[in-house]
């Protein structure tokens, strides 16, 4: 195994979420909370549209081997997601507002510029 892989996926974990935030400003959204984390996991982006709060996560990829970006995202880590969502809507006293669950698949394939695909509504709390 490459004992580098692990700093280069943080570094490139990093770089995909400081462009996912750039890329949800330009957008018009308003930047709530960058990688929120409490003792049941962790939210890359929480932003806030309207009357509307948006739950991000940010995956990326440097090659498609492994797949599409959005495809790693398992039903354990969707659960994990709502979890805090819901932890952090009743902590700021947010549970009367809209929410929904986004995606930000960034792709960093060959020399060029990264790909960007934006999934809105990408999954929702199952009741």
């Amino acid at each position: 195994m490459n004992a580098n892989r692990p700093r280069y996926a943080k570094e490139l974990g990093e770089k995909a979420e400081g462009l996912a935030e750039a890329f949800f400003i330009e957008k018009g959204y308003h930047v709530l909370e960058r990688n929120y984390r409490v003792k049941c996991g962790e939210i890359d982006l929480i932003l806030e549209d309207r009357s509307q709060v948006i739950f991000v996560e940010v995956k990326s990829r440097s090659s498609a081997k492994y797949g599409q970006p959005q495809e790693a995202i398992t039903y354990h880590k969707k659960r994990q997601i709502i979890r805090v969502a819901k932890w952090y809507l009743q902590k700021k006293g947010y549970l009367d507002r809209e929410i929904r669950f986004d995606v930000l698949a960034i792709r960093f394939y060959g020399t060029g510029k990264p790909t960007i695909e934006h999934i809105p509504w990408a999954f929702e709390i199952e009741e």
